[in-house]
């Protein structure tokens, strides 16, 4: 089986073509056009009407004149050959006049058409779409028709004044007004069309063709200094947006020349952490051999030098650690609340062997999470608890973990009987490098880390309550 070949996508000025009716200034154009021909429409239509009754009107106008010869004339009666020339001057066959409730015949031709075969117009009672109907059923009937007209006198007295006539003349004239017509009306519109679609572009599509080009420049290398957004006085929408890119692109850059210093300070900070670990490796040796020492004083030193190298190797290796920024994406799961607490808790306070476990969690409670985060996250929370209550001595000193399902949500609160956060960090808290226990040697990227992870798993994670009771740190995430 073949497989059938790929169409070749457009060039040259085809493609160009495309693209300019896919472009906002394309698109105007079409529009501009659509105006034209509606206004052409709306302007022709009722224009053909109106010269379509004028025309018949003027015929009864001029068939009333000739009428009055024969009404000054004796006994009412004048020559065959002058009433023949007075019906051709008027291009009517028959008048006839309604007086009173009296149809009267002023003026006839030999030749009159029989009144079964007319197409009566009648213009007493005719409203504006009546009229325009009349004029589109003129110009597209079939030729040799005779029209029957009747209105209202304009001269005389009477009911109404009814002509006769044919029809060919009027569609004649009516070919030649709709052409000359539309020739000087479309004239018209296209160059008021052209200079509206000529101010609409200099006023819209230039400033907006302008702005996206820049955009575009400034998405491909946004640390060029050179592409430059103005800032637009305008009030309405593309002055804002232009104040906007602006401002964007300034913000953009100065975290660009912020995020290039911090690489910078990053990769000085690796280096220096590789070497401090290499020194406090030799450090901890020496301070191994010195606890080996006969002297008691060197021998009661040695542990504290020990706990302060150590703390200065846990700090490099949290930096190092942070710094790399590799954390592999959660793999989200069903997670046995319960379990998670107990064993992170277990992990957790180790160290702390007077601090006590207490859990308040629902039944059978799951959350969506990595387990491996998730695990991370709640011994970060019950490490820091455990910590908090053991170095200030509080004579409460239970980890309660509680957690329940709220509106589809599972909540999870770590709660510890501790001093709480003084209140100068609270709103800098899951900051990097700062740290609630800086005398601990804390490096200050633990509860960063946690926040971190549980974003990422589509949580959050924030502190609810803190105090002289202690504190509250509640994780929110998808409920299993």
């Amino acid at each position: 089986m073949t497989a059938s070949p790929r169409p070749t996508p457009p060039t040259g000025p085809l493609r160009r073509a495309r693209a300019f009716a896919g472009s906002l200034a394309g698109r105007l154009l079409g529009l501009t056009a659509l105006a034209v021909l509606a206004g052409e429409v709306f302007i022709f239509a009722p224009a053909l009407a109106g010269f379509h009754e004028s025309w018949l009107r003027e015929r009864i106008h001029l068939a009333q004149v000739a009428s009055l010869a024969l009404e000054v004339s004796p006994d009412l009666e004048i020559a065959q050959s002058l009433e023949d020339e007075l019906l051709v001057n008027a291009q009517v066959q028959r008048v006839a006049m309604q007086r009173a409730g009296e149809r009267i015949l002023l003026l006839e031709s030999p030749t009159v058409e029989t009144l079964d075969d007319l197409v009566l117009y009648d213009y007493r009672r005719a409203g504006p779409a009546r009229r325009f109907g009349w004029a589109l059923d003129t110009l597209f009937a079939q030729e040799g028709r005779v029209l029957r007209v009747m209105a209202r006198p304009q001269f005389e007295s009477g009911d109404f004044i009814e002509v006769v006539l044919n029809e060919a003349p009027l569609k004649h004239a009516m070919y030649g007004f709709a052409i000359r017509f539309a020739r000087v009306s479309m004239a018209i519109l296209m160059v008021a069309g052209a200079l509206m679609y000529i101010a609409m572009s200099l006023a819209f599509v230039t400033p907006m063709r302008d702005l996206t080009e820049a955009i575009e420049r400034f998405r491909d290398k946004p640390e060029d200094v050179s592409i430059a957004f103005p800032r637009s006085t305008r009030g309405d929408e593309i002055g804002r947006a232009q104040r906007a890119a602006a401002d964007m692109a300034e913000q953009v850059r100065n975290a660009l020349r912020q995020k290039e210093r911090l690489a910078a300070l990053g990769a000085a900070v690796a280096r220096i952490g590789h070497d401090l670990r290499n020194m406090l490796s030799t450090a901890q040796l020496v301070a191994d051999r010195l606890a080996q020492s006969d002297d008691p004083t060197v021998r009661q030193l040695a542990p504290r030098l020990e706990r302060t190298i150590d703390r200065a190797a846990g700090l490099a290796s949290s930096t190092l650690k942070y710094g790399r920024a590799d954390e592999a994406p959660p793999v989200l799961q069903r997670v046995r609340v319960s379990d998670a607490a107990e064993e992170a808790a277990a992990d957790a306070l180790i160290a702390f062997g007077g601090v006590d476990y207490k859990a308040d969690i629902e039944p059978d409670l799951t959350c969506i999470a990595d387990p491996d985060q998730l695990h991370r996250v709640l011994v970060n929370l019950a490490r820091n608890a455990g910590q908090a209550m053991t170095e200030h001595a509080r004579k409460d000193k239970t980890l309660l973990i509680r957690a329940a399902r709220v509106e589809g949500r599972c909540e999870i609160e770590v709660i510890d009987h501790g001093p709480g956060v003084r209140e100068a960090l609270r709103g800098r808290l899951f900051e990097p490098w700062v740290s609630a226990a800086p005398e601990a040697g804390g490096a200050g990227l633990g509860l960063a880390i946690a926040r971190e992870l549980t974003r990422a798993m589509g949580g959050e994670l924030q502190l609810t309550r803190t105090g002289a009771e202690g504190s509250t740190f509640k994780i929110t995430l998808p409920a299993g």
